[in-house]
């Protein structure tokens, strides 16, 4: 009776020991399943923000190249404008070249008898001065 209880014994603790170990088995068989699926999710994921990644360089790209064609448009409206304030100013210049000598040209025309009775004279208002 006690070699039946001790075998008694023993074949419930390999029962209980096997079914432990196939119990941790599908466990630990769970937790790999579970495993994988984070994985291949954190994979997506990843792809996901990769394209988004390549999608964002991509709109960079062409805000650098619009960025760089807008500042070469710029620097020939500048280059532009520079040459019509060159011609402004020598325009201004000839003006006023232009008026010192109508100035002068009119004080000489005073200064003689003849032309200063002429310029004293009023005209007809009909005739529009030029």
């Amino acid at each position: 009776m006690g070699l039946l209880r001790i075998a008694l014994w023993c074949a419930a603790a390999g029962s209980i020991f096997i079914g432990g170990c196939r119990h941790g088995e599908s466990n630990g068989r769970a937790d790999v399943d579970k495993a994988q699926g984070e994985l291949a999710k954190a994979n997506e994921r990843a792809a996901a923000n990769l394209a988004t990644a390549n999608a964002c360089g991509a709109s960079l790209a062409n805000v650098n190249r619009e960025t760089g064609l807008a500042q070469k448009r710029a620097e020939e409206w500048k280059r532009a404008a520079d040459i019509a304030d060159e011609r402004a100013a020598k325009a201004k210049a000839d003006a006023a070249a232009a008026s010192a000598r109508a100035d002068k040209a009119l004080q000489a025309a005073k200064a003689k008898p003849a032309c200063a009775a002429q310029l004293a004279m009023a005209l007809c208002p009909e005739i529009p001065v030029l």
